[in-house]
């Protein structure tokens, strides 16, 4: 999973990069336009460790999460309709966005637009991002009617109508991720990585101030959840960096002071499972317990194309369990005994917290 972090300048989204990607990037000031922060962060997965604890693996190997951080988009941007190209390619490879949006107050970080207004700024970068989609859209439009002008060929006449519906839905102020689209359709569109297309997560900065109104913030902003793909979170990023740079025990201690029911990152990582359809499996043996992500609905067989091309090519079968039944078992052998360990086939749909063993004909 690859997450895309954007917003306007000096709203905090390298506070928020920092605390989701245990990161110590540069903050304050203006980002330069040419600059991009990755990282790639852990997921933290209880049930991966208490799993571990069966078979003693030699490693652990939970599954994890891309963070990039980019420039913030600026008036001059909107008016111009003009991005950093090499920013809008690195965030068209990204599998969701988070917006982050500034409600806190500080005198000494000013707003660059001189006040502090969430829904303007959410408007602006959804407008800067619409441009941005809807040039490719004309442009690929312009070569597909010159270059197949006098022909009617099926799968450019498709190609077409689709951008076309893209076209309009753009120029009526909507983003594409409200678009209905067929599974060929989606497909025929995949290559292009429309922004404003891509599930959106606005994430609502506050001040430390502002903790005992969260969730009266939260279920203002909440009317943006009525749009498809979108989901809201509201964290107090400065607290939650400071907090992420704590031991465990200190943490905990923090958290109960400032009546923190659970980190940023937790939250984070539920929202962005949630609103991309993702789920966990996990995979163990004595040499490892690892964490995967799989899409909803996905089966067996693509779990095994996760973990390696050619078990999904010689795939037989997946013994199958659910992690809890595992772990009061306490081997494979005993949950076999049971009858708790499932044979699956190719069309399983696995589910949250199953813990997979793949048989696969040998390869040569």
């Amino acid at each position: 999973m690859k997450i895309g972090i954007v917003g306007r300048p000096q709203v905090g989204k390298t506070t928020v990069f920092n605390t989701l990607a245990q990161s110590n990037a540069e903050v304050g000031g203006y980002t330069s336009r040419g600059e991009i922060n990755l990282s790639t962060a852990n997921i933290p997965d209880e049930r991966l460790t208490r799993l571990a604890e069966i078979l003693e693996p030699s490693k652990i190997t939970p599954a994890t999460i891309d963070y990039v951080d980019v420039a913030g988009v600026t008036k001059s941007d909107v008016e111009q309709a003009e991005l950093d190209s090499g920013l809008l390619a690195e965030l068209r490879t990204v599998d969701a966005l988070a917006h982050v949006v500034r409600l806190f107050e500080d005198e000494s970080v000013p707003h660059v637009d001189g006040r502090v207004d969430a829904e303007r700024d959410i408007e602006s970068v959804s407008l800067e991002f619409a441009f941005a989609d809807l040039q490719i859209v004309e442009g690929r439009l312009d070569r597909l009617r010159k270059q197949y002008q006098n022909q009617k060929l099926p799968a450019q006449q498709n190609e077409i109508r689709l951008l076309e519906a893209c076209q309009a839905t753009l120029e009526s102020g909507k983003p594409l991720r409200g678009l209905e689209l067929s599974t060929n359709e989606e497909k025929l569109i995949r290559g292009y990585g429309f922004l404003t297309q891509k599930p959106l997560l606005l994430v609502c900065n506050i001040g430390e101030t502002q903790l005992e109104a969260a969730d009266e913030i939260l279920e203002h902003f909440t009317k943006y959840e009525a749009e498809p793909q979108t989901a809201v979170i509201v964290l107090a990023a400065q607290l939650e960096m400071e907090l992420s740079e704590l031991d465990e025990t200190d943490t905990e201690i923090f958290m109960e002071e400032m009546g923190l029911r659970e980190s940023a990152l937790e939250r984070f990582i539920q929202t962005s499972y949630r609103l991309l359809g993702l789920l966990t499996f996990f995979t163990i043996n004595p040499t490892e317990a690892r964490a995967w992500t799989l899409r909803e609905g996905q089966t067996a067989v693509d779990a095994a194309g996760r973990i390696h091309t050619d078990f999904a090519n010689a795939f037989i079968r997946s013994e199958t369990i659910n992690w809890e039944d595992l772990i009061t078992c306490g081997s494979y052998i005993e949950a076999r005994s049971k009858g708790l360990l499932r044979a699956e086939g190719k069309t399983y749909q696995v589910q949250e917290g199953d813990v997979l063993l793949i048989l696969a004909n040998p390869t040569n």
